[in-house]
């Protein structure tokens, strides 16, 4: 693990914490929500994010486990249970586009889901929405609407 990985967040930014498996795609996700903004404290899986829970508290959380559905789906809900982040929005990234598997994410407490790929626009502008606005009331609804499928091209 390399100091980025867990710097301690400025007091000017919103921070997000991000939570992604896969260890090139976790800084593509890094690199885009930094370059839109925000501190992000980077974490490879659950024990990793409880270890960054104890510093600082996110002002949103990406959540994208690609090893299993199902695990990313029971930590999404552990995280979602945490009294402490009852009111932090909750990003689900997933490769499934099922919607069965959308809303049983939703369901587990994520506030949006995107499929990958995912533009970096749309996910830009989706973190800044959900940390400038907060969580969806109950009378708001989550949004019901799918983003948009779009591939991110690496370049270099």
């Amino acid at each position: 693990m390399n100091t980025s990985e867990h710097s301690h967040p400025s007091e000017d930014a919103a921070c997000v914490f991000v939570v992604d498996d896969n260890d090139d795609l976790r800084q593509m996700l890094c690199v885009a929500l930094e370059a839109a903004g925000f501190d992000v404290v980077q974490a490879r899986g659950q024990l990793e994010l409880q270890w960054c829970l104890a510093e600082a508290q996110p002002d949103a959380l990406l959540i994208d486990l690609q090893r299993s559905e199902t695990d990313g789906l029971a930590m999404l809900s552990r995280v979602r249970a945490r009294q402490a982040l009852g009111d932090v929005p909750i990003l689900f990234l997933s490769a499934n586009d099922d919607d069965d598997f959308h809303e049983r994410a939703m369901s587990a407490g994520a506030d949006w889901v995107g499929v990958r790929p995912l533009g970096m626009l749309q996910l830009q502008k989706q973190v800044m929405h959900l940390v400038r606005h907060g969580r969806p009331g109950p009378q708001e609804g989550r949004p019901n609407q799918r983003p948009a499928l779009l591939q991110l091209k690496r370049t270099g």
